[in-house]
């Protein structure tokens, strides 16, 4: 306990007031005030979220300015700003630049242009934005490259988002992407410190983007498209199923606005990197239209045969340049007539031949999924008939997962094997491609199956292959593919369970689905880091012992049945009856009974579907 004197002078200390916020608290408009201590070098704020407390912007004079200024003076000072530098060197800075207080003052009407100029707001510093986007093209860029690597990288560097309000958005839909894949523990690379970086809620980059995004005017930018177009990744990532369907609707809306699908449409001005950016982005979102489609049960908003874009060239992006285009570029075939006719000229030379290869399947899966439909309408609606039916279309589903198995294994071997993680991305780009082609093959084979009416064998043969196949790439391909990777597992659960319904199902049948549910269950214990997956292996081999027990109800009830037949068949051998009334017991007395027990098996069946149909709890999730 402090003496009264020594507290009478302590209390007589008065705290040294604050003449000039920090750059942090000047940013946000909060008060600035003294952390207090003599150890201590910054304000509160700063010390308490751990944020570096500097004093780099010029301080504006107060009062009135004069009315004469030197422009040329004005100008220098402001290019030579230390709020103007972005480098590597500097990453902790946390404050963007601003551009009102950089400009000179001027003529009435150049003030009021800038009163209304856009300014960025302060989301994160430029060295937490720098590794955000690095991380993009390590874990992100081999299965949705929608950015030349080179360009992007170099106007991120230079922070050329701070004063372009679609680059701020789509940069900030990058973040919010790579951000939640950290969350869920998609970087397996030592060398990354995600302290840092975690430390900021992917919430914030996400409304942030969206703020952007809603503040503009509806525009076909590209920028903008990408944006959407990342956001709705980012909802699959996150649990938000609703939100992936907004943003890939708008996304498609802007594609009819600026005729995405037509490349004969684009602006003639575009370079060549903004050329190979569009086609990119155009076959990722195809991909991932059809992908939707097939997991959730959606509509099909891009068809192929309707789309004019040309496949991106298969040349790494440091070979494409908007001031020279090289002589491999010029002799490259520009258009892919139909799917999987380029097969044969797939290139190990460039890891984008093998992500081509990927669009390939996807559209023919396109038309496998349309078959599938068709099959299940017919089956619920034998009188439903096309107004134009397509009688010149002979192909059958077998030939065509045979022809593609072909394609398949005539691939070069570095997009058929998934070795280690070397956490060098030139070559992992090679092992992304393996693990998509083997998740998207297997994917297209049990498409093309059901839509033919195989057996359940047929089908449980083919998932079986699913889950070797997966179970054979290393766990850290896995985690970066992250969420969208449990769904694909979904829609393949989706597919083999929908035989259940389709055919009478026996004991067999269901003792080779248990198999295969143990083992999807097995492969999903290897994910349970990714948190959407948390219990799901569980929860399977928890409907793995109902269906164990829907086995034995089904046993009892056949013999209860049984029973029931030899008791009748006993009571029409000891007494003479009429034929009419002999003929009539059986249908009176057994077949209420049989009715009852399918009654049973049908109210258990779609418990038993669940899991088959989507074996994970994928909620609204908002973190």
């Amino acid at each position: 306990m402090p003496t009264g004197s020594t507290a009478r002078t302590n209390s007589k200390v008065k705290r040294r007031r604050v003449t000039q916020a920090c750059d942090y608290c000047h940013e946000r408009s909060i008060k600035c005030a003294s952390a207090g201590g003599s150890d201590v070098k910054s304000c509160q704020n700063c010390h308490d979220f751990g944020h570096a407390c500097t004093y780099n912007r010029t301080p504006r004079r107060r009062g009135v300015p004069p009315r004469a200024v030197n422009l040329e003076t004005s100008r220098t000072d402001a290019t030579t700003s230390p709020t103007t530098s972005f480098s590597r060197t500097q990453p902790t800075s946390p404050v963007a630049p601003k551009a009102t207080s950089q400009m000179p003052v001027c003529s009435p009407v150049q003030n009021q242009n800038l009163e209304n100029a856009w300014v960025a707001p302060f989301i994160a510093s430029q060295g937490v934005i720098v590794d955000l986007v690095e991380l993009y093209f390590e874990i992100i860029y081999p299965i949705f490259p929608f950015f030349h690597q080179q360009s992007f990288t170099r106007r991120i560097s230079r922070a050329d988002y701070v004063n372009d309000k679609s680059l701020f958005a789509v940069t900030m839909a990058v973040c919010s992407l790579v951000s939640s894949r950290v969350r869920d523990g998609a970087v397996s690379n030592p060398h990354w410190d995600l302290s840092t970086i975690q430390a900021i809620s992917p919430r914030i980059f996400d409304a942030a983007a969206k703020n952007q995004l809603a503040d503009q005017t509806p525009n076909t930018g590209l920028n903008t498209m990408r944006a959407h177009a990342l956001l709705a990744v980012a909802s699959i990532q996150n649990g938000k199923i609703e939100d992936l369907h907004f943003h890939l609707g708008t996304y498609h809306t802007l594609v009819a606005m600026g005729a995405l699908h037509d490349e004969s449409n684009w602006p003639k001005y575009i370079g060549n990197i903004e050329r190979e950016e569009r086609r990119r982005l155009f076959w990722s979102m195809y991909t991932l239209d059809i992908y939707v489609a097939v997991v959730w049960g959606g509509i099909i908003r891009c068809r192929e045969k309707q789309s004019n874009v040309s496949y991106p060239l298969e040349m790494c992006d440091d070979m494409i340049s908007d001031r020279s285009m090289s002589q491999p570029m010029l002799e490259q075939p520009i258009f892919v007539p139909t799917a999987c006719d380029h097969s044969s000229h797939i290139s190990p030379d460039c890891w984008l031949s093998g992500w081509n290869f990927i669009t390939d399947i996807y559209r023919i899966l396109e038309h496998a999924l349309t078959r599938l439909r068709e099959f299940r309408r017919n089956s619920l609606y034998p009188m439903s008939r096309d107004i134009f039916d397509d009688q010149m279309s002979t192909t059958t589903e077998a030939s065509v997962g045979e022809r593609v198995l072909q394609k398949y294994h005539n691939l070069p071997v570095c997009y058929k094997e998934t070795p280690v993680m070397t956490f060098e991305p030139e070559k992992d780009r090679y092992a992304f491609q393996a693990a998509n082609i083997t998740g998207s093959l297997q994917l297209l084979r049990m498409v093309l199956l059901a839509a033919g009416g195989a057996s359940i064998d047929a089908r449980c043969v083919v998932a079986r292959e699913v889950m070797d196949a997966f179970m054979s790439v290393p766990l850290s391909y896995l985690l970066a593919i992250s969420t969208p990777l449990l769904h694909h597992l979904g829609g393949i659960g989706a597919i083999l369970g929908s035989v259940i319904v389709e055919k009478s199902v026996g004991e067999a049948e269901y003792r080779t689905v248990q198999s295969i549910l143990l083992s999807m269950a097995q492969l999903l214990e290897n994910l349970e880091m990714i948190p959407r997956s948390s219990g799901a292996s569980q929860n399977l081999r928890d409907r793995v012992a109902r269906i164990e027990q829907h086995i034995e109800l089904q046993r009892s009830l056949s013999v209860s049945q049984t029973e029931l037949m030899h008791q009748v068949q006993s009571q029409t051998d000891a007494f003479v009856i009429d034929t009419n009334t002999a003929k009539g017991l059986p249908y009176t007395q057994v077949t209420p009974v049989m009715d009852q027990n399918q009654a049973v098996l049908q109210m258990e069946m779609p418990d038993l579907l669940g899991p088959l149909a989507w074996p994970l709890d994928f909620g609204q999730h908002g973190n």
